[in-house]
């Protein structure tokens, strides 16, 4: 194992939970792995063309990202050498983060997802009030009612519904406090909608059901597909649109809630390093990373 991928492998194996959700994803996981590199999901390049080619910096990409996977059904053939590719994805899934800095100046290859240097919790919540001009923030000491505290860092997952007010002495450094967003349109499940973002695009929208008990986990009840017009107003898309250029963001997922009390909807995490929703069937999988794919290829040369 390279230095890259051992290094990469420590950050990933500090924050996974080795439990029953996290085994029956492994196996999702490895049945796409095996559509994509053996069976008949294998990307299949012609010679008769020039291909574009692209690399990831600093760390290596795995499988198990959205980013491999829609690569397969593309013309774009990966390549590891930095040097010799016509684009770069910068791609590491610290919160905050400088690595396209790292990068030599003789690099002459379009960037990509370079100017995403902050995903925290916090900063979401800024640039989300600076472009929808309402908040999802809150002062945990002075704000009245249900919200949420989680970490403001990246992947944790460790989302916990609070009242407030809370005094001073019990805000936890590091946490961001967000308003509670109440999504139990049907009265049974907790709804969120998970966009695939594509240079301020939306190549799919994941609309997601969860058990009330389960709203801060990955596992879903059910999942279906749709496009983007299906799900958000014409206002909405040019609001997500810039607030993904905004927070520098060219591809990657951004998860939203629509509140029921005022039918608003609350951008309430970005990820840049984001994974397949796998919940879904392997014919909605494949049919979902094909629809990201295409506006990706599309969008690409446009950079």
């Amino acid at each position: 194992m390279s230095s890259k991928w051992l290094t990469y492998y420590r950050t990933v194996k500090s924050r996974t939970h080795f439990d029953a959700a996290f085994i029956n994803d492994a196996r999702v996981v490895a049945k796409l792995y095996l559509h994509y590199k053996w069976g008949k999901g294998r990307q299949k390049l012609t010679t008769a063309q020039t291909h574009p080619t692209l690399a990831f910096f600093p760390n290596p990409v795995g499988p198990w990202y959205n980013i491999w996977l829609i690569l397969k059904h593309t013309t774009i053939k990966t390549v590891k050498d930095i040097h010799k590719a016509d684009y770069i994805f910068i791609f590491d899934d610290k919160t905050q983060t400088q690595s396209a800095q790292q990068l030599p100046e003789t690099i002459r290859a379009k960037l990509i997802n370079h100017k995403v240097t902050d995903i925290s919790k916090s900063h979401v919540g800024e640039v989300f009030k600076s472009v929808f001009g309402y908040d999802i923030s809150i002062d945990p000491t002075s704000f009245s009612g249900k919200a949420v505290e989680k970490s403001d860092e990246n992947g944790t997952h460790d989302g916990r519904i609070i009242t407030c007010p809370i005094l001073q002495s019990d805000v936890k450094a590091g946490y961001s406090y967000q308003r509670f967003i109440d999504s139990s349109f049907s009265g049974q499940t907790s709804e969120d909608l998970r966009i695939a973002c594509v240079f301020g695009k939306i190549g799919a929208v994941f609309h997601k059901h969860k058990a009330f008990d389960k709203l801060f986990s990955t596992s879903y009840l059910s999942t279906t597909v749709h496009e983007a017009e299906e799900r958000f107003s014409k206002n909405e898309l040019d609001l997500i649109e810039k607030f993904c250029a905004d927070m520098g963001l060219d591809f990657g997922a951004i998860d939203v809630m629509r509140d029921k009390s005022d039918d608003k909807i609350y951008i309430v995490d970005v990820n840049k390093t984001c994974m397949p929703v796998l919940s879904l069937s392997p014919k909605e999988q494949y049919r979902s990373l094909k629809m990201i794919a295409k506006l990706f290829e599309a969008q690409l040369p446009q950079r």
